[in-house]
């Protein structure tokens, strides 16, 4: 039975290119109809914008675009139900509204960067924060393999984001591997004193314990899928760009601890969309 569609933003750059590469193959292992959205806009008020033939104009070349696209989806996943349009608005506005139904939106980044690697552009970044359904932001290795990663900590948003690298594990026949990140914690000052370290050997596994548990319990929703669970020491940002290295793509929840109140993707999300050596999942629901 196919799934839902899946949705991917192409902006005629080779970063929007690849993320459609990448999209095509995701839609062949879902068994879903592929949708190609080239969003477009003038950058002038609405009341000077072209009218007529140039705008005539504007949109067969951006449906030019968008089936360049599509033809380069049907190489990529031959087989895949593919559909392109060009819809006239602002990329951002219009891929969300695309991807409201969607199984997956799935974009690109802006380009590169001799030292972060592919840079995350203003509308890859407003769709991976404020999507209703998982979002791919695709950057790194042009072919990435491996297991699937995912960061683990007690929120609910980790276990929205365990629960969906499970069922793309199944869907990608890879290994889960999960990892939870424990900085060093500090105990509260005294007496105007300086922060002292205190058991964080007891405290990380007590904290791993929990986690490991978690995965546990996940795992048994697909038990075909092999994982394994690593808690390590370090920045939970540093820790999954290092592990990225070597796996397909890594999965994060849409805020976990550490973020900031009223934003919808968390500091280590947003590291990893800067500087991810893979695709990053950003789970805003849950998987269906």
């Amino acid at each position: 039975m196919a799934g839902r569609q899946i949705v991917v933003g192409f902006d005629g750059g080779e970063p929007a290119a690849q993320a459609v590469r990448w999209a095509a193959r995701a839609a062949a292992r879902r068994r879903a109809p592929l949708r190609v959205v080239l969003a477009y806009h003038w950058r002038v008020p609405a009341a000077l914008a072209p009218r007529g033939r140039l705008a005539g104009t504007a949109q067969d070349l951006a449906g030019t675009l968008a089936a360049d696209a599509a033809r380069a989806a049907d190489a990529a996943a031959p087989g895949v139900d593919v559909h392109a349009e060009a819809v006239l608005g602002h990329p951002a506005d219009v891929l969300l509204r695309a991807g409201a139904d969607a199984a997956l939106l799935v974009v690109g980044t802006r380009g590169w960067h001799r030292a972060a690697g592919a840079v995350l552009g203003s509308v890859s970044q407003q769709v991976a924060t404020h999507a209703r359904c998982p979002v791919a932001v695709v950057r790194g290795r042009p072919d990435p393999s491996g297991g699937v990663l995912v960061g683990v900590d007690d929120s609910a948003p980790a276990g929205a984001a365990l629960r969906l690298a499970f069922a793309e594990a199944e869907r990608w026949e890879a290994q889960l591997v999960a990892v939870r990140a424990i900085e060093s914690p500090l105990a509260p000052p005294a007496l105007g004193l300086p922060p002292l370290l205190y058991d964080t050997a007891e405290a990380a596994r007590s904290l791993s314990a929990s986690a490991a548990e978690r995965v546990a319990a996940a795992a048994r929703e697909c038990p075909g899928v092999p994982w394994e669970f690593h808690g390590v020491t370090g920045d939970a940002g540093d820790v999954l760009c290092d592990w990225s290295q070597r796996t397909r793509f890594v999965v994060v929840g849409s805020r976990g601890h550490g973020g900031v109140a009223g934003v919808l993707l968390g500091s280590v999300g947003l590291y990893l969309l800067q500087r991810c050596d893979c695709p990053v999942l950003v789970a805003h629901a849950m998987p269906r």
